[in-house]
């Protein structure tokens, strides 16, 4: 796409630090394009967006991300809005190719595995859960930046955050529930000591003004963070899970009750891979919480 072929498209923004325009190509159909002085890494296209690289006539590069489905318009929307403000704020514009690609190819990881998907009822819980343990106690605890890169998510670490010699499990479960679901022996079964952590979400009225959905605690835990580093760690954390903003997640509407902590130590009476026969490959069990108490920090 030359300068010519730019008639059909608008900046972004005037302020914004990289050459971003929104418009249709050649089709007609909707496209995102940089133009950028380096050129860009390899990209893949899915079946939702395209990724072409050209060089172009002025010895500049140009990276078109195009929407192949119009189904997916409302997706596109986000993906665009995404790579728009998450490099609002870089400071060397010639790193703008190789951010947005990076970043383009999480999104093109989350659309392979979901296709634009909504989250599963017990994934926006279990999501809802790990904010809240981020903002209320890692974060108080450990600073924002240490918190935030603790944070293994979609990377599928055995637990949810490592940090300082530690770690944290979380689990989100409702008020009046007994048990709790451990879905691998390495969860619980580890070298160092940890914590179990138990969060306690009730459903509750979207009029009710104290709710919390994922998109709240999101934007709490986002507005937050003061480093625009840490912001975009999160929002990319999230992108793995398969969650951007969407309205779809201003519901299910959720109330905290309580936050549980239980120390997992050597005596910890979880199950132990040591002790299970080495044909099992993988084991799934319920942990009774009344069981633990002993194990529960007052704090």
């Amino acid at each position: 796409m030359n300068k010519n072929d730019l008639d059909s498209f608008t900046r972004v923004d005037e302020k914004h630090p990289l050459d971003l325009y929104i418009g249709t190509d050649g089709l007609s159909r909707r496209t995102l394009f940089l133009i950028s002085s380096t050129q860009p890494q390899h990209m893949i296209s899915s079946l939702v967006i395209s990724a072409v690289v050209g060089k172009r006539k002025d010895s500049k590069w140009g990276i078109s991300f195009i929407l192949l489905d119009n189904k997916y318009s409302d997706i596109f929307n986000c993906f665009c809005n995404d790579i728009i403000e998450s490099s609002r704020l870089l400071e060397d514009k010639n790193s703008g190719a190789d951010f947005i690609v990076n970043r383009y190819n999480k999104w093109q990881t989350m659309l392979s595995k979901s296709r634009g998907e909504l989250l599963s009822q017990s994934t926006i819980k279990g999501l809802i859960g790990e904010l809240l343990f981020l903002k209320k106690f890692l974060i108080p605890k450990y600073g924002q930046e240490v918190a935030v890169k603790a944070w293994i998510g979609p990377e599928r670490a055995d637990q949810d955050f490592i940090c300082d010699n530690t770690w944290y499990e979380i689990k989100a479960t409702e008020s009046g529930s007994d048990s709790i679901n451990i879905t691998s022996v390495e969860q619980l079964d580890t070298p160092k000591n940890g914590e179990l952590v138990v969060v306690y979400l009730d459903k509750t009225s979207s009029a009710d003004e104290s709710k919390i959905t994922l998109n709240r605690i999101y934007e709490e835990v986002y507005n937050l963070l003061e480093n625009d580093d840490l912001k975009n760690k999160l929002s990319g954390i999230l992108l793995g899970f398969g969650y951007f903003t969407r309205p779809e997640y201003d519901d299910p509407a959720f109330k905290l009750t309580k936050i549980n902590r239980y120390m997992v130590d050597g005596t910890f009476p979880s199950m132990r891979r040591k002790s299970i026969p080495e044909a099992v490959i993988n084991s799934e069990y319920q942990m009774s919480l009344s069981s633990i108490d002993n194990y529960l920090i007052k704090n």
